[in-house]
């Protein structure tokens, strides 16, 4: 039996499954239609290429390992779906999760409807991230590409490893000792504030809820942010924080204030600003923002800003606690060492992943057909947790929020995502001193 390695961040992930359904989503809509038999083919040998993607993880007492599955065929996890209702067709798929036990590791629609296309793939969180998302939908399209104008398959992707220690490789020796060091638990927070949930569990299932907002709400945000030397992601979380005031019901604990943590590429600490193989390699880099009503959407702006200027000017943002996880992994069974992580481990309850610009000009299609929208999104969680997640395509903005809930924690998700949205309307009309 072939077997793989099971690194470090695959049994993190795998950890995860008590909070979300380790599932990362893209979607594309094309202005045409694909040729799905080549699309197919090239999927099939990408799968040859990363075999951790037609594995399944056998989780052991001692020691978790991937068993590779030899025998697999196309239609085990790619359809073509010819509907008169897209958008249902895909709202149910991708509610759908991807099981680190079954033979493989992802799942793919080509829905067909009018003459136009929409891809759609899952795939598991414990084979790669949000980063590696990117790399490998657009690794899709080269290959599809050259496949389409030279009729030979040559499947070009990485093969390297997916060790999570391959982020120090090119660091000095000096700060790679230090950074091997860095046993904080990061994870620790006071704040115990919560999404308003409903209780009520007995009609809870699966949702991924988006939300739509104009390229010239981001426009004009990125242009008065500028003018304050903020970045979009700080305003972002502007917004999200003075949403959560305004619904939450703060933790008197917490000393009126929540925390949020934004997801972090470590690959930053790379000479190439990538890994080697497909693989997951983020880190936190928590924000805390006190409750003042009296604040606007700037000086909130600014509250974040201070509070990230920390960890922006940390030599070693995003790297505390992975020598503790490889220690608890290194030194102990499986069992005992999740048992350890999650007696130290505080999942975050409220967090927010601005996954990036989805570039069109990288999802132009062989034959003239483009994506004319897309987006990304992280897993679904399970109450009580909950994250915003974002893409930009075209300017255009993306909310997405995955939950496990029923039709009121719906209503109030919608409201939530569209309170961020107002807050950066807001933002964009007021007059506000940002030298304070």
């Amino acid at each position: 039996m072939a077997r793989l390695k099971a690194e470090m961040w695959d049994k993190m992930q795998y950890l995860f499954r008590n909070y979300y359904d380790c599932t990362v989503h893209s979607v594309f809509y094309f202005d045409g239609q694909i040729d799905e038999k080549s699309l197919g083919e090239v999927y099939m040998g990408i799968l040859a290429k990363v075999p951790v993607l037609h594995s399944t993880f056998m989780d052991r007492f001692v020691k978790p390992f991937w068993k590779v599955n030899r025998k697999y065929n196309l239609e085990e996890f790619f359809q073509l779906v010819e509907t008169a209702d897209p958008e249902d067709y895909l709202n149910n798929f991708i509610a759908t999760p991807i099981i680190a036990t079954d033979k493989l590791q992802l799942k793919v629609r080509v829905i067909r409807s009018e003459g136009k296309d929409i891809l759609a793939m899952l795939s598991n969180h414990m084979c790669f991230d949000g980063g590696d998302l990117f790399y490998f939908t657009q690794k899709i399209v080269e290959n599809y590409n050259e496949y389409k104008k030279t009729g030979v398959l040559n499947i070009d992707i990485k093969q390297g490893t997916r060790a999570a220690d391959q982020v120090y490789k090119d660091m000095p020796f000096a700060e790679k000792v230090k950074a091997k060091t860095l046993f904080k638990n990061v994870s620790e927070v006071k704040g115990k504030t919560t999404f308003p949930y409903t209780d009520d569990s007995e009609l809870d299932h699966p949702r991924l809820i988006l939300h739509k907002v104009s390229s010239d709400v981001f426009n004009s945000a990125r242009e008065k942010a500028k003018q304050m030397d903020a970045k979009m992601n700080d305003v972002f979380l502007a917004a999200f924080f003075k949403t959560l005031f305004d619904i939450c019901e703060i933790d008197p604990e917490a000393d009126n204030s929540i925390t949020i943590p934004s997801m972090i590429n470590l690959r930053k600490y790379m000479i190439e600003k990538d890994t080697l193989g497909l693989t997951n390699m983020t880190g936190f880099m928590p924000c805390t923002v006190k409750k003042e009503p009296a604040d606007d959407m700037t000086r909130t702006i600014i509250k974040v800003m201070k509070s990230l200027e920390t960890a922006k000017n940390d030599e070693h943002n995003g790297l505390y606690s992975l020598p503790l996880l490889k220690l608890a992994y290194g030194i102990l069974p499986q069992k005992f060492a999740e048992m350890a992580i999650k007696l130290g481990y505080q999942n975050p309850l409220i967090g927010m992943s601005n996954i990036g610009p989805i570039n069109p000009s990288n999802y132009v299609l062989e034959g003239g057909v483009k994506a004319i929208d897309a987006w990304f999104s992280g897993a679904i969680k399970y109450k009580p947790y909950i994250q915003l997640a974002l893409t930009t395509f075209n300017g255009d903005i993306t909310f997405s929020v995955g939950f496990k809930g029923n039709d009121e924690d719906e209503i109030r998700v919608k409201e939530m995502m569209k309170s961020v949205e107002n807050y950066l309307r807001k933002y964009i009309e007021e007059d506000s001193d940002w030298s304070l």
